[in-house]
């Protein structure tokens, strides 16, 4: 922000000099010279007790920033994807989630919460051509981030220059299925048809077609997920302040046989969990990023159904609401 200094005004009467005794001056100096000696000195224990600080304000660019990070404001510029370096009292941190796969475009944020420093560098060798080269250089421990928005598809292997045993995988996929009123942006390279003995977490992309973003406050989403005959097995609704739903399926195998027997809905549904966003802005007023649903979907052979509808802009009702219906199937040849 641009200060401005008021000028004092002149005036008409006559200058004066005063004569400062020479002791007065030396002991001017004097004073001077142990306060600047005092500020160097509170300016070196910053440095020494705040490392993340001073090496942030070093470093070029997106590395070494905290949340909120700079892309905050833009829209699908955002961070939309949380991955975690935790803390690990036995020394072996890694990635997690290690795998995630995500539609092109979306931002993906890096949080270190060790307490030691580490990197995402992506590896290229006979087996590994990433669609583009990744260095984050020094995350700073506790607390560190890196950003880095995936605009060109492919599979992204990365470790972790600190530790070379740590590695990651992002699948960056281009497959859109246009619908009425949204497309629908699929994660993960090939993903759909899925291969229910061989799934994994699937993040989808819904951008509106029909109703402006981002809004003022929230979209209101209700997402209803169905099994191959039309039942129902899960149902949540969902605010997002930037507009487009994003949205992470995380199979899991161990309640696919309950899944297939039960006919209680309410037991159905208790079999899945659901958190989210992964990133809460200011005072937790704009809340972006993914939302994820943890349970048996995915896992049987046969298609599942995901029903998306808008019911609410900036908490006002909609009397007619926005919606749409995407098949998932799964590549039976493949089984």
């Amino acid at each position: 922000m641009e200060q401005k200094f008021k000028v004092p005004h002149k005036t008409n009467s006559k200058e004066t000099t005063t004569k400062v005794p020479q002791n007065a001056k030396a002991a001017t100096a004097a004073t001077l010279s142990v306060f600047i000696l005092f500020s160097a000195l509170i300016v070196s224990a910053l440095v020494v007790f705040f490392p993340a600080v001073a090496h942030a304000q070093r470093t070029t660019g997106l590395a070494g920033t905290t949340f909120p990070p700079p892309v905050f404001t833009t829209i699908r510029s955002q961070p939309a994807y949380e991955i975690n370096i935790p803390f690990s009292s036995e020394g072996k941190p890694a990635f997690e989630p290690k795998e995630v796969s995500i539609p092109v475009g979306m931002t993906v944020i890096w949080f270190n919460n060790d307490n030691g420093q580490h990197s995402v560098n992506t590896l290229t060798n006979s087996t590994n051509s990433p669609p583009e080269t990744i260095n984050s250089g020094i995350i700073p421990q506790n607390g560190g981030s890196f950003i880095h928005q995936f605009n060109n598809p492919g599979r992204y292997v990365y470790y972790d220059q600190f530790d070379p045993s740590m590695h990651g995988i992002i699948n960056v996929g281009s497959a859109i299925e246009p619908g009425k009123n949204f497309n629908l942006y699929v994660g993960g390279i090939n993903s759909l048809p899925f291969n229910p003995s061989k799934t994994h977490s699937i993040v989808l992309s819904f951008v509106p077609k029909t109703v402006k973003f981002p809004p003022v406050i929230a979209l209101t989403y209700n997402v209803t997920i169905l099994n191959s005959v039309g039942k129902p097995l899960y149902s949540h609704s969902y605010d997002d302040s930037d507009g487009i739903l994003d949205l992470e399926l995380i199979p899991i195998h161990k309640n696919a046989l309950s899944l297939a027997v039960t006919t209680n809905s309410s037991a159905q549904q208790q079999q899945f969990t659901t958190w989210g966003p992964d990133f809460i802005g200011q005072e937790a007023f704009h809340s972006d990023g993914v939302f994820h649903i943890s349970g048996p979907v995915l896992v049987q052979s046969s298609a599942y159904t995901i029903q998306v509808s808008i019911v609410a802009n900036s908490n006002s009702k909609l009397q007619n609401p926005v919606s749409d219906t995407f098949v998932l199937p799964p590549n039976l040849s493949k089984q």
